[in-house]
């Protein structure tokens, strides 16, 4: 996206667009799709259902890239960020955190503390990986690294890992896995996620809540 991304109103309208276009495409799917259950309904379905894994996927993907871009692209100092964002910043020096030497443990904390005032270098090129198969478990990484996460997408943890589930099921040749109240479902609780992820970011980036809160 380059440096525009920064301007908060370039980032909105490009989440609205990445939206709306995905949107249009798949309602314009499912209207082709018969509602008597015959043979061309069928085909349509087993072909509608990866397209619209696919969309959510690469929504997510594009998504979670573009806000965190606008973020690193700030360089806000690491003493105005949250602390997600803070170790993104720092993840290549931080070493392994699991590391059981002090000296070593010692040398961390204290890059923590040379490294407050600085300003931050938030890495956003291929951050955001999907691996794939977008499971809730997948997802959920990607929102904690994002401090997005929230208790209703947690809800949707059946959703989200059903449509991978079944996307891989039509892709290794199964048959007679869908029906049309199935795949309208799908599409509607898809739709609905990918909007509710969408306001999120947006709600996010207008608060500016990846900062560091205010204290007094």
């Amino acid at each position: 996206m380059g440096k525009e991304i920064v301007i908060l109103s370039n980032l909105l309208k490009t989440l609205e667009d990445e939206f709306a276009w995905r949107r249009k495409e798949l309602a314009i799917l499912k209207a082709k799709i018969p509602t008597e259950k015959n043979s061309l309904q069928s085909a349509m379905l087993r072909s509608a259902l990866p397209l619209l894994y696919a969309h959510w996927e690469g929504f997510v993907k594009l998504s979670m890239s573009y806000y965190l871009e606008h973020i690193s692209r700030k360089y806000l100092k690491h003493e105005e960020l949250n602390i997600k964002f803070i170790t993104l910043s720092l993840q290549n020096r931080l070493g392994d955190l699991s590391e059981n030497d002090f000296q070593k443990r010692t040398k961390i904390i204290e890059l923590l503390f040379s490294e407050y005032q600085k300003q931050s270098n938030i890495p956003h090129k291929n951050i955001i990986q999907t691996k794939s198969n977008l499971r809730f478990d997948v997802l959920e990484e990607i929102l904690f690294v994002l401090d997005l996460n929230d208790t209703y997408i947690e809800g949707k943890k059946t959703l989200i890992d059903d449509l991978v589930n079944t996307r891989n099921h039509i892709a290794h040749g199964q048959q007679n896995l869908l029906d049309y109240e199935t795949f309208e479902s799908f599409h509607n609780d898809i739709i609905t996620l990918m909007n509710y992820l969408k306001t999120k970011i947006e709600n996010n980036a207008v608060q500016e809540s990846y900062k560091r809160p205010l204290t007094h």
